[in-house]
């Protein structure tokens, strides 16, 4: 229950600390007062949006402060023990702040730590509920519809349950697109990548195989002048002296006289040196000779596996060298879509695992959507006899969606359909409500839904519009009436409604020649009194309207 709202520096308020009773209260004042303020400051610490011009002008900061009783709320005192954000002083007290700046940024706190906007809207949806002036116009749009039969049905985990299994499935989904991302290679491009592949692994070229193949073809082409190349150069050939003979021939006939000379000496030394890298040469040449295979077979398998190796390498249009680092791209292309069809598949196994889950899940949520439909249909219908409007049928149209996705509200298309007249078919609201109509059967709705809400306190902002004379009498029964259940905020400009509460807080503006502020009165009785002869009668109070105005609180009270 709210218990206390205190503001500072907010629009036209410089400073206000309100209390708030249990049952039903009526909030009036003049068109402009500053009724609107109050729900505006309210809504701030329930994690509306904040603005700069919010903060009362000559003022840094507006800081407004909700505090809200838990005693009989357990529920809610768990869900901040488990966010730990209860009270550790008084766990039954809960002070919702937020503050606002000159540039519309703004800070929020919940019993003094610092939360984002996010967790007050969360928690204030458990405190409170706000029935806006304006929600009969929302009824006009269907995506409304579904909401307010939710709220009275109030079958949170069969919701949550759908919710849950939708956004899963959609998560799910986005992990497919991402894995395609409009890459996934056809069925034709895979097969096309799988041979590449094969026929490369088939090919088998090593690193440095080519570079030693045609090393060898180069030798076993040339290999006759090769050969007769190396045969020349040794002791043998016919064309010459051994060149090793001939070195130590010299050397021996130096050798005398490289004593009379240091040059000598260094001319015998270096054809020593030649003569054995000669000699060492020629060992090299023979061992070549020896090893030398001239088999013609041999150059005729090494010119196949070059042409292979030379046309796989123009078929893939790069270079012969590049063929095995080639291989190991398309490997890893191919094993990339390989593994990114395996989790494809996966991923699909799941979705369709979640698509039973899910079509049983909505099931059972349209079922009992489909039972509450049928109460509230009933129960709307006898609010709005007492409304003046016995006349009015309304049904509750459920329609399976088209849409094949997974949608977190399940499967259900609903429309609220309504009959003014008896024999006539339903048809939607805006072909057949007129604006009073439309005003009287948001209210029903409103007050029906409120009657089932778990939610302790309700604010009822100028919903009574477009109603009247005896009508709104029974407004005010019916509100009264629901304020015995929880506390009840009602802002109004009908006496009739105003007499019924239990509490009355008038709204008023000053303006003292240098600015303008708004209070917040609490009205005892005979201020009550002169309230509801000023919405009776106007600013000229009579005697008639204030006997008319003690009579209507009498009979308010009479019927508490």
């Amino acid at each position: 229950m709210l218990q206390q709202l205190i503001v500072h520096h907010y629009t036209l308020v410089d400073f206000l600390h309100l209390d708030f009773s249990h049952k039903m209260t009526a909030i009036s004042g003049e068109t402009g007062a500053g009724k609107s303020i109050l729900l505006g400051a309210l809504g701030l610490t329930l994690g509306d949006r904040a603005e700069s011009g919010c903060v009362r002008q000559g003022a840094e900061k507006a800081d407004i402060h909700a505090v809200f009783d838990l005693s009989q709320l357990p529920q809610v005192k768990d869900y901040l023990s488990a966010k730990h954000l209860a009270a550790a002083e008084d766990p039954d007290t809960c002070i919702l702040r937020r503050i606002v700046n000159q540039d519309g940024r703004s800070r929020g706190y919940i019993n003094g730590n610092p939360v984002n906007i996010a967790a007050l809207k969360e928690l204030g949806k458990q405190l409170i509920n706000i029935h806006g002036q304006h929600e009969h116009q929302h009824l006009l749009g269907r995506d409304s519809h579904q909401t307010l039969l939710d709220a009275f049905g109030n079958y949170p985990k069969k919701q949550e349950a759908v919710a849950a299994i939708s956004h899963e499935w959609l998560e799910f989904d986005r992990q497919i697109k991402a894995l395609t991302g409009g890459q996934q290679l056809s069925e034709a491009e895979q097969q096309l990548l799988q041979y590449q592949v094969d026929e490369l692994e088939q090919l088998s070229l090593l690193d440095n195989e080519l570079l030693a193949l045609e090393q060898e073809h180069k030798q076993r082409a040339n290999a006759d002048q090769l050969l007769q190349a190396v045969r020349s150069t040794l002791p043998d050939n016919p064309l010459g002296d051994d060149p090793a003979a001939c070195l130590q021939r010299w050397q021996q006939q130096l050798q005398n006289f490289s004593q009379h000379s240091s040059h000598l000496q260094s001319a015998v030394d270096m054809l020593a040196s030649a003569s054995i890298q000669i000699e060492e040469s020629q060992i090299e040449l023979q061992n070549f000779l020896q090893g030398f295979d001239e088999d013609p077979a041999r150059l005729q398998t090494l010119e196949h596996r070059l042409d292979q190796i030379y046309s796989m390498a123009r078929k893939h249009k790069i270079q012969a060298a590049d063929l095995p680092e080639h291989l190991g791209l398309l490997q890893q292309q191919l094993q990339q879509n390989q593994d990114q069809e395996g989790q494809l598949e996966a991923i699909h196994e799941q979705q369709t695992a979640l698509t039973e889950a899910y079509d049983a899940a909505a099931t059972s949520l349209t079922k009992v959507r489909q039972a509450a439909a049928k109460q509230l249909e009933k129960a709307v219908g006898e609010q709005l006899t007492l409304l003046g409007m016995p006349n009015c049928r309304l049904e509750l149209s459920l329609q399976t969606k088209s849409d094949s996705r997974l949608q977190p509200q399940g499967r259900d298309d609903i429309e609220i359909l309504i009959s003014t007249n008896p024999g006539q078919s339903a048809k939607p609201l805006a072909k057949i409500a007129s604006g009073g109509e439309l005003s009287r059967i948001s209210l029903a709705i409103q007050v029906v839904i409120a009657t089932t809400s778990i939610t302790p306190s309700l604010i009822f902002d100028e919903v009574d519009v477009g109603i009247g004379g005896a009508t709104a009498e029974i407004v005010g029964r019916l509100l009264s009436q629901l304020g015995q259940h929880c506390q009840l905020l009602c802002i109004t400009h009908l006496p009739q409604v105003a007499s019924q509460a239990q509490h009355h807080l008038q709204v008023s503006k000053s303006n003292n020649g240098e600015a303008t502020q708004t209070q917040v009165s609490a009205l005892d009785e005979d201020q009550r009194i002169q309230e509801i002869a000023r919405m009776l009668g106007g600013v000229k109070l009579t005697q008639q309207t204030l006997a008319h105005a003690k009579e209507m609180l009498g009979t308010g009270a009479l019927l508490h």
